[in-house]
């Protein structure tokens, strides 16, 4: 793993050596965060996660470099205004575009509380020209843009990643390489992503309903019900009832907000949690089961294993072994575990 850094400064940001990356703590100081950077001749990476306890207050920023962007919304809600672009655009979970805006003025606001985090690629317009011109023809007219500094931006016409993407992500910085290797790497993945974003957005677009603002706020209003009572959720007919929407709504407009049904989420955001204390390694399984809400640890350990192919007590194992910070094989499993840097790695690819 590259040298992590705590505190960001632009002169840190601008001494970079390229095809290497650092870690450092988000600029904005009203929120915690971190943000990963590398750098290479012609892209800059930028994968930045906040954690906010509500909505933020707006921040504002001139773009005063010219840029092409490549952005990926992979978790939480961020609205965006962008001079003579974007009016207030709600960025959700799955949602990704291509933007390109130089010297406007910014505004962004992180919605609800939770983790937000944005994966971003800036490219220099020429060298976008030169893909968008020599590979793909019906991205020639946005090369012509480009080359006039016209300002446009390219919406996914189907909200949500596909599993290729998620692994793209969840793969991305695990790699360490040295500095020529390493400007080789990023720009190859980069140029992957930008060959699987360029095939989403030129798919042919799906209508999605219009949600009126009255209903979107019922949509959010029960998702932080859910939030509020995760180990004991409503039923689908309580929450219809709080929010006052009927449950044919609700399911709908839900799962076309937050990618998820209502049941989906209760289980992501209890196994997320469950995780987390597994990895502590202090309590065990039936402990952990009922406090998430389950009424038997096997219905527990089910969802578990769905969710990540493995028996959640095998974690219990890895996790303890982490804390002890010494090498451990799991021999029943075949799992070891390897010290890399300052993150703890599997040979059998779970954490």
């Amino acid at each position: 793993m590259d040298e992590v850094s705590t505190e960001f400064s632009m002169e840190k940001l601008m001494t970079m050596p390229k095809g290497a990356w650092r870690e450092f703590e988000s600029p904005m100081k009203d929120r915690a965060g971190r943000v990963k950077i590398a750098i290479t001749d012609a892209f800059l990476i930028s994968d930045g996660t906040a954690v906010a306890d509500t909505d933020t207050a707006p921040w504002v920023l001139y773009n005063d470099t010219s840029f092409v962007e490549m952005n990926f919304m992979l978790e939480g809600h961020i609205l965006q205004t962008r001079e003579g672009m974007l009016d207030r655009h709600h960025y959700r979970k799955g949602h990704h575009n291509i933007l390109f805006s130089p010297y406007t003025m910014e505004t962004n606001q992180l919605l609800s509380s939770g983790t937000h985090r944005i994966f971003s690629v800036y490219a220099l317009p020429e060298k976008m020209m030169e893909l968008f011109a020599g590979y793909l023809d019906e991205m020639a007219p946005y090369a012509e843009k480009l080359a006039k500094g016209e300002p446009f931006v390219l919406h996914a016409p189907v909200q949500g990643l596909t599993n290729e993407l998620k692994y793209f992500f969840d793969s991305f910085w695990v790699r360490s390489l040295p500095l020529p290797v390493g400007r080789l790497y990023f720009e190859s993945r980069v140029m992957e992503l930008l060959a699987n974003q360029c095939h989403l957005l030129l798919e042919a677009p799906i209508r999605q309903p219009v949600i009126g603002k009255a209903d979107l706020e019922k949509i959010y209003h029960a998702r932080d019900i859910i939030f509020r009572n995760l180990y004991n959720p409503p039923s689908l007919a309580e929450l219809s009832g709080q929010v006052c929407l009927n449950e044919f709504k609700l399911k709908k407009y839900f799962r076309q907000v937050f990618g998820l049904s209502v049941f989906a989420l209760v289980q992501e955001e209890r196994l997320k949690r469950a995780k987390q204390l597994i990895f502590e390694g202090e309590k065990n399984i039936s402990a952990i089961a009922y406090e998430l809400g389950y009424a038997h640890p096997q219905h527990f350990q089910r969802a578990f294993q769905t969710a990540i192919w493995h028996y959640a007590w095998q974690l219990i194992e890895i996790g303890r072994a982490a804390r002890r910070c010494q090498p451990s094989t799991n021999r029943k499993f075949k799992v070891k575990i390897i010290r890399c840097g300052d993150f703890w790695r599997d040979s059998s690819g779970l954490l």
